[in-house]
């Protein structure tokens, strides 16, 4: 099995948006940890929360445990196998500079975020 794989790449105005597959629970969980206030809110939406929770057991997004919370639910949807995960990290290169922006368990919200992304100046 393959640990990475690019399943999307664009460049824009310098910055090079790419889409990494990858099964490194690790990695993801790394970038995952670097993602912003708004990074996690787009997160939230994407997982659509309410569908899936009790309202009273989602964490209010300024509590200190609502990105533990979502972590929780990304692992949850990563599960391919008993015990094989895949998660999708939406990179940003700029000036030889790479952050990550984002993660998710699924292509469609990785990719909605990436488009975004180049869709906004630097």
């Amino acid at each position: 099995m393959r640990d990475q794989e690019i399943f999307f790449e664009q460049k824009v105005d310098g910055r090079r948006i790419v889409i990494l597959k990858t099964y490194e629970r690790a990695l993801a969980h790394a970038a995952f940890q670097q993602m912003t206030p708004h990074a996690l809110e787009a997160l939230a939406a994407s997982l659509d929360l309410k569908a899936s929770f009790d309202p009273a057991d989602i964490p209010c997004s300024s509590d200190g445990e609502f990105p533990d919370f979502l972590w929780g639910v990304v692992e949850d949807g990563a599960r391919e196998d008993w015990d094989s995960f895949s998660y999708f990290i939406v990179r940003q290169t700029e000036d030889d500079h790479t952050v990550a922006l984002f993660v998710s368990s699924d292509w469609p919200s990785a990719e909605a975020y990436a488009r975004n992304m180049l869709a906004v100046p630097a």
